[in-house]
């Protein structure tokens, strides 16, 4: 017998077998992991203009580098006729070009030139073009006494490297300079470290509206941006609170972002379409919310002098591996949902400067009660039909899955504020706990106990073989982030949620996304498809992940 993981939030909408290969996953890997150590999450657009930019830096200091050659040893004077010069400075080019300018560039692509980093770690940036440089000048110094030349490419190699370096160092620094000098709005002279005003993108959401309350209680001023589509119920015994303010609006039109980032020390970005088969059900749509909005929402933040933004993204990004997964692992997407968060990730980290400092989290699968409840995520549903159906099905029961309290994640939300910009700004973060790494048949057990009784059956599904641990040690690290629930806990408290009935009909669609969007909510969230497909060059994720599901 076969089925579908009960996971939504992870399940795949990529035909049955795209995947099934194990050698084109292999190769997928590979790739993706040398793409990753030698550009990181730069496009590519943005790592061929760089390469342009050293590819002519490089052909130029080595002609400077001729000439002064030519000049310390006396050949460049009156009388000597300008073809002459000429000729003299194009051999000497010509003798070095092909080796100096692909041993450079190749240099800068290992030493991790190409591979952005937060404006506050510009020094490691300097540290790796040098790096790059001494090599590449001692290579070529060795080239020179191999070949039995050493005096004239000593001679020639010493300017070339030393001005390379300069070249590049002082692009860098340029485009770092003009991108902070000219700005729609004069920007603070410093990163704004206390953040007292909040911008919260989807705050009347399943994550959102606990956050709101977190945030009022740790003092903050919190201005929410929904656009209401399942009302604003989670925010019942709030609403008139003196430091709320609810603005219902559209997080891809331009005027609505504008209002409501005036004033706003921080942006919190939750809005998405979340999981799997909501993603599904339209690509354009889930292009222009998932990624073009949250690009657009970023680009305003940063021109408005906001420093802090915090983008909510996924472990899904991971995909199938045996592996545990950290930050720096490669990424494996196995669906719409997480390719578009990989290429806003993307997005938000090209555009990190000395000023704008994005944080972006990685949740692990979200559990538990929130003040929006959801029925379609995997611990939840369990739990829901453990308690109405006295069984549950378990496809896979081997597969592993990281999972992490509702009111974790809004507090890992609230401690990423209140942590130093230098310690999170352009830092990618999973969010989640090592000890609530579980497999689907060990939350099978749990929600067996929670509600004793309950008939648990697995189901294999060989066509299914996702299945991922997640490490979040940095997290806990940078800033000392450890789950405070249980998932015992958290599906004890699901399953007395329906017992008690709190929730009176758990398979109405206001608790699926999925359900919702195919009723009346995708009519709310159509957009205009040329705007997605607009995006479709600057998303190499997404763009690979249709090509290979076409």
């Amino acid at each position: 017998m076969t089925g579908t993981s009960m996971d939504p939030q992870l399940a795949s909408t990529t035909p049955a077998g795209a995947f099934s290969k194990k050698s084109q996953g292999s190769r997928k890997h590979h790739r993706t992991g040398i793409r990753n150590w030698l550009f990181g999450n730069s496009s590519l657009k943005g790592v061929a203009i760089r390469f342009s930019v050293d590819f002519l830096g490089a052909n130029l200091m080595l002609i400077v580098a001729a000439i002064l050659r030519l000049a310390l040893t006396g050949r460049i004077g009156l009388e000597n006729p300008v073809g002459v010069l000429l000729g003299k400075i194009t051999t000497l080019y010509w003798i070095n070009v092909g080796w100096f300018t692909a041993t450079a560039i190749l240099l800068f692509m290992v030493n991790g030139v190409y591979r952005p980093v937060p404006s506050s770690q510009v020094g490691k940036r300097l540290i790796n073009v040098a790096r790059a440089c001494a090599i590449g000048f001692i290579l070529h110094i060795g080239l020179g006494l191999y070949l039995g030349n050493s005096m004239p490419t000593v001679e020639v190699a010493v300017p070339a490297w030393g001005m390379l370096y300069l070249w590049v160092s002082g692009s860098r620094f340029s485009r770092m300079y003009v991108g902070s000098k000219y700005r729609m709005v004069r920007r603070n002279e410093t990163v704004q470290e206390k953040v007292e005003d909040v911008l919260l993108v989807g705050g009347a959401g399943y994550i959102g509206s606990i956050l709101t309350r977190q945030l009022l209680d740790a003092g903050y001023r919190v201005r929410i941006l929904d656009l209401q589509m399942f009302g604003i119920d989670s925010l019942d015994g709030i609403l008139n609170h003196p430091r709320l303010e609810v603005m219902r609006g559209d997080f891809r039109n331009v005027e609505d972002i504008v209002r409501a980032l005036r004033g706003m020390d921080a942006v919190v970005h939750l809005a998405a379409i979340v999981g799997d088969p909501a993603c599904a059900l339209d690509k354009n749509t889930t292009i222009a919310v998932n990624y073009a909005a949250a690009k657009m929402m970023a680009q305003l933040a940063r021109a408005n002098g906001i420093s802090r933004f915090v983008f909510a993204s996924t472990c899904s990004v991971y995909g199938a591996s045996d592996d545990i997964r950290g930050e720096t692992s490669d990424l494996n997407p196995v669906s719409l949902y997480a390719t578009t968060k990989i290429d806003a990730e993307r997005a938000l980290l090209e555009a990190t400067d000395e000023m704008f400092q994005p944080t972006i989290l990685r949740f692990a699968t979200a559990y538990g009660w929130s003040h929006r409840p959801r029925f379609d995520l995997v611990a939840n549903l369990f739990s829901a039909q453990a308690v109405t159906d006295g069984r549950i099905r378990i496809f896979n029961g081997e597969q592993w899955r990281p999972f992490i309290h509702t009111r974790d994640i809004a507090r890992a939300c609230v401690m990423v504020l209140e942590a130093p910009v230098k310690t999170v700004g352009g830092e990618v973060f999973n969010v989640g706990d090592d000890s609530q790494n579980y497999t689907l048949r060990q939350l099978g057990e749990i929600v067996g106990n929670a509600h004793p009784g309950t008939i648990v059956e697995e189901i294999t599904n060989e066509e299914d073989p996702r299945n991922y641990r997640v490490s979040f040690d940095k997290i806990q690290e940078a800033i000392g982030f450890r789950a405070s629930v249980t998932l015992e806990d958290g599906i004890q408290e699901m399953v007395d949620a329906v017992l008690s009935g709190e929730v009176a009909d758990w398979h109405d669609s206001i608790y699926s996304n999925i359900r919702h969007l195919e009723g009346e909510g995708l009519s709310v969230l159509k957009f205009d498809a040329n705007a997605a497909r607009n995006e479709d060059a600057e998303m190499p994720a997404t763009r690979e992940f249709l090509a290979r599901a076409a």
